[in-house]
C-alpha cells in the first residue's frame, strides 16, 4: 500500500519539475498546436503587463537557408521564474526550419520544431537561440510564442500565460547567401573579433544593427574588432563580384 501512494504523489511532482525544465511540445498557441500553456497553468488576480520583444530578423524578413541568432526578452515584470516556448509555421500550419540552442538556458524539442527554457533558463527573463530557415522557398512565415510569467511557488497555480506572434516576410530580392563551405564567420557568437574565412573576392563589408543602422568599424584582412559593440544581433552586408550577401552574428 505504501508503494502505491508513493507513486501517486511522485507523478505530479515529476510533471511539475519537467515543466520548470522546459515546456512540453505543442503549447505555443499557434494554429498548428491549438493548445497553449493555460492548459496546465492557472492565474487569478491582477494580470501583469509584460512587454515581449523578439529580435534578430532584419525588418521582420527572412531568407531561405539563412541562420538567424534570435533574442527573446520579457520586460516590465519582476517575477522570479519565467518560461517560454517558440515555434515557426507556414500558412498551412506546418512547422518550418530548425530551432536550436546556443547555451544551456534553452533546449530544442521535436527535432527543432520547438525551443523552450531549461531549468537554468527559467530564472532568466531573456533567452538567445538560433533558427535556420528552410533551404527552399516557403513564402511568408509566422513565429508563435507562449510566455509563462511564473510566481515560483512550485506549482502550476498563480502563473500568468501570454501568447503572441511575429509575421516574417520572405526576402528573395537582391541578397544571396554564400554557402558555409565558401564563407564562414567565426567565432559566432563572439565577444571580441569576427573572422571571415572565404575564397571569394570581397569588395566591401558593412555592419548593420537590427534597426538597420550602419556601424562604422574598420576591417583588417578579413578580421573585424567588434569588442566595443553593445550585446546583440548584427548583420554583415558583403559586396562580392557584383553581388550582395548577408551573414548574421551575435555579439555577446
Amino acid at each position: 500500500m505504501k508503494n502505491k501512494y508513493l507513486f501517486i504523489f511522485l507523478l505530479p511532482l515529476f510533471a511539475l519539475l519537467g515543466y520548470s525544465g522546459g515546456a512540453p511540445n505543442g503549447y505555443t498557441g499557434s494554429p498548428g498546436d491549438g493548445n497553449n500553456c493555460t492548459a496546465c497553468h492557472s492565474f487569478s488576480g491582477t494580470a501583469p503587463t509584460p512587454t515581449i520583444t523578439l529580435t534578430g530578423f532584419p525588418s521582420n524578413t527572412y531568407q531561405p537557408g539563412q541562420t538567424y541568432n534570435l533574442h527573446l526578452e520579457v520586460t516590465g515584470v519582476s517575477n522570479p521564474k519565467t518560461g517560454f516556448q517558440v515555434t515557426i509555421e507556414n500558412s498551412s500550419n506546418a512547422k518550418m526550419g530548425g530551432l536550436s540552442s546556443v547555451d544551456s538556458y534553452t533546449q530544442p524539442g521535436q527535432g527543432g520544431n520547438y525551443i523552450t527554457h531549461t531549468s537554468l533558463g527559467n530564472a532568466n527573463h531573456a533567452w538567445d537561440f538560433q533558427w535556420t530557415a528552410p533551404a527552399t522557398s516557403q513564402g511568408d512565415l509566422t513565429v508563435y510564442y507562449a510566455i509563462n510569467i511564473a510566481n515560483g511557488n512550485g506549482s502550476t497555480s498563480g502563473d500568468y500565460i501570454t501568447t503572441g506572434s511575429t509575421n516574417l516576410t520572405e526576402n528573395t530580392n537582391g541578397i544571396n547567401n554564400i554557402s558555409d563551405k565558401s564563407f564562414v564567420l567565426y567565432p559566432n557568437p563572439t565577444k571580441d573579433f569576427i573572422n571571415i574565412k572565404t575564397d571569394e573576392l570581397i569588395n566591401s563589408i558593412d555592419i548593420i544593427d537590427i534597426n538597420g543602422k550602419k556601424i562604422e568599424i574598420p576591417v583588417f584582412e578579413n578580421k573585424i574588432d567588434v569588442s566595443k559593440l553593445p550585446t546583440g544581433n548584427y548583420f554583415l552586408h558583403i559586396k562580392s563580384n557584383g553581388q550582395n550577401f548577408v551573414k548574421q552574428f551575435l555579439k555577446k
